[in-house]
């Protein structure tokens, strides 16, 4: 399934206000699995904004790709707030702090964060889908059956994803294949909130399947802060601020390296200084991304730690246990916004594969990031065309130009074609000021 990308060209050049216009808004969403995509479309239709659709797709992608998502996993996001003009990283990491590595389970509370930071919604509604995409399966997709058929042998022989996705072998395109365990658990975090799955009989369950301390699980809390920012023209580039500092402080370096070279040499530099090696084991990541209808902007990408975590499952949860990890070299996800007036006009991610070696998604983002920053007329369909074969990792994202005759942001996403990701543009008929 591809991109679903508007039909326009990309004007160069800004605005320093945002014009009156009865032109139809547009909203853009993107994840790296189609179902996904498809209830984020559906929560930004139901007036939704850009962290409730984040959020509502990472909780979808934990039943529709369990190799890359999980309720035992995390990840991080950078968010934009086109009113208050500001960028902000919800850090989940889930950090090891079991035996043999084990990941504290971030995944919950760090998507609480990010949807209560930039979302309207009530937190059930971002639930629900989830919990019928689990209940109901409307069939596999690629994305899911890729990992499966490559990394599937890391599934435990016990654990019920293992039972219920290979029982039969590895399962074609379209294979229905429900998850009653993982709906229960999440109709407990859409009934009662987040906070069960931190205290109280299922966290319980959690802490004795995944050998964490409860105390520790229970107080647990994602990290909110800045961003770190690379300004340029009148616009900045927003990358995650995390307490794992490596990652975000090497994108920003690298960005710094490479902006005055050549734009053709620009992304194999920046992967070079990353540390690329394009193999070896790597954590997998999975992105989404969401410009919404006020031009709010989220980008996040999330982790098992390793392609299907550690390959245990928690028992009668369908849940996975995450292999825990310390660095961001799983997916980088960015923004490129206009502070001045607030206008997202760049959300990005950029993931590992989970056998592309270090800084396979950090490399992967810089290589459209870069062009998109810094270049005025290449349009996004373009830049990913143009990507190095030669960089690792997958990246999908969405780029803007605004007209400088009428002031209309005039955007397009572009998928990666070496991913399962979809892009989907959401229309509205509200008025703009």
């Amino acid at each position: 399934m591809g991109a679903v990308a508007i039909a326009a060209s990309l004007l160069a050049g800004c605005v320093n206000t945002k014009f009156k216009t009865d032109a139809t808004v547009q909203s853009f969403v993107v994840a790296d699995e189609p179902y996904a995509a498809g209830v984020g479309r559906d929560i930004i239709a139901q007036g939704g904004k850009a962290g409730d659709a984040v959020a509502a797709m990472a909780l979808a992608m934990a039943a529709s790709l369990p190799s890359r998502v999980g309720l035992a996993g995390g990840g991080v996001c950078v968010l934009f707030d086109a009113a208050s003009k500001k960028a902000r990283t919800v850090d989940f990491l889930p950090r090891p702090v079991g035996a043999g590595g084990v990941a504290m389970p971030t995944m919950a509370r760090g998507l609480y964060a990010v949807q209560a930071a930039s979302g309207s919604m009530r937190w059930e509604q971002v639930v629900a889908p989830a919990e019928q995409l689990a209940q109901f399966s409307p069939g596999l997709s690629r994305a899911l059956v890729q990992d499966l058929g490559a990394f599937g042998g890391r599934l435990a022989a016990d654990s019920d994803v293992r039972r219920r996705f290979l029982g039969g072998g590895t399962p074609a395109v379209g294979a229905v294949v429900g998850q009653p365990e993982l709906a229960a658990t999440l109709s407990v975090l859409r009934r009662q909130g987040v906070g069960a799955f931190y205290n109280g009989p299922l966290a319980a369950t959690v802490a004795q399947g995944a050998g964490i301390d409860p105390a520790q699980l229970r107080a647990y809390q994602p990290r909110v802060g800045g961003t770190l920012t690379v300004p340029f023209d009148i616009t900045d580039l927003h990358v995650p601020d995390m307490s794992e500092p490596e990652t975000g402080t090497a994108l920003v370096q690298a960005w710094k390296a490479v902006a005055s070279l050549p734009p053709a040499e620009r992304a194999t530099r920046a992967a070079q200084l990353l540390g690329v090696t394009g193999k070896g084991p790597v954590a997998a990541g999975a992105g989404v991304m969401v410009i919404d209808p006020d031009e709010n902007g989220a980008a996040c990408a999330f982790t098992q730690g390793a392609p299907f975590g550690t390959g245990r499952g928690i028992p009668g949860t369908g849940m996975l246990v995450a292999q825990g990890v310390d660095r961001g070299d799983f997916g980088a996800p960015a923004l490129i916004a206009n502070s001045i007036i607030g206008r997202t006009l760049f959300a990005g991610v950029g993931t590992a594969n989970g056998d592309d070696g270090p800084a396979a998604g950090p490399a992967a983002l810089l290589s459209v990031a870069l062009p998109s920053g810094l270049e005025e007329t290449s349009t996004a369909p373009q830049i990913q065309a143009a990507r190095p074969q030669s960089i690792p990792g997958r990246v999908s994202f969405v780029g803007c130009r605004v007209s400088t005759e009428n002031g209309i942001r005039y955007c397009q996403a572009a998928n990666d074609p070496r991913a399962g990701s979809l892009a989907l543009t959401v229309e509205s008929e509200r008025k703009r000021d």
